[in-house]
């Protein structure tokens, strides 16, 4: 397995970079035909791109910025990421209106919303207070669902703390680690729903 290259704080990644044009693109809906006609580069140049295999000139962001109706900052990772993390807090979801019918039936409570045409994959992860050992970054969306204890979520220099039930959102691109809170171990649902192409 190959290992991937570490990420430097600070300075523009070029998989993030590709993450998110990746990610800005599905959440227009939009193909990479229709993205890569539109800014005036080749559809494999945009995969590539995309993918984080081929470095993109500041002009061919800028013209992918156009395309995608975003800002440049947002592509080079500049814009504040707190603005793209959502936070669900157990104490601000509606209960149930009818629990007696529960008690019999079976219910679901949506924490985000579907919208990736891809594979959503799933992990019960226990936590401890050292964390977990790497920093994460991939493609698509997160989420991160406390199921027992309190847990830090640590976006570089921005961090969140949650509390059981409570849950954060996040696309996958921006670098995040996890660690327990207090002297309990945490145990955590992890759903991600991958960005394919």
């Amino acid at each position: 397995m190959l290992k991937s290259p570490p990420i430097h704080i600070g300075l523009p990644d070029i998989r993030q970079i590709g993450f998110r044009i990746r990610s800005a693109r599905r959440r227009k809906k939009l193909t990479q035909a229709h993205v890569a006609a539109r800014a005036g580069i080749d559809k494999a140049h945009l995969s590539r791109i995309e993918r984080g295999e081929k470095t993109a000139s500041l002009g061919t962001l800028h013209m992918l910025s156009v395309a995608l109706d975003t800002s440049l900052s947002l592509l080079l990772g500049e814009s504040n990421p707190k603005d793209e993390i959502r936070v669900n807090r157990a104490e601000e979801r509606q209960p149930a209106a009818d629990t007696k019918a529960l008690a019999n039936e079976g219910h679901y409570k949506t924490l985000l919303a579907g919208g990736m045409d891809s594979p959503l994959s799933m992990m019960m992860v226990q936590v401890s207070k050292q964390g977990l050992k790497e920093t994460a970054v991939h493609g698509g969306e997160e989420v991160i669902f406390v199921l027992e204890g309190r847990v830090r979520v640590q976006f570089d220099q921005h961090g969140v703390v949650l509390g059981k039930y409570d849950s954060v959102s996040f696309p996958g691109y921006l670098s995040h680690s996890l660690c327990a809170e207090g002297t309990k171990i945490a145990r955590v649902l992890i759903a991600i729903a991958g960005d394919s192409l």
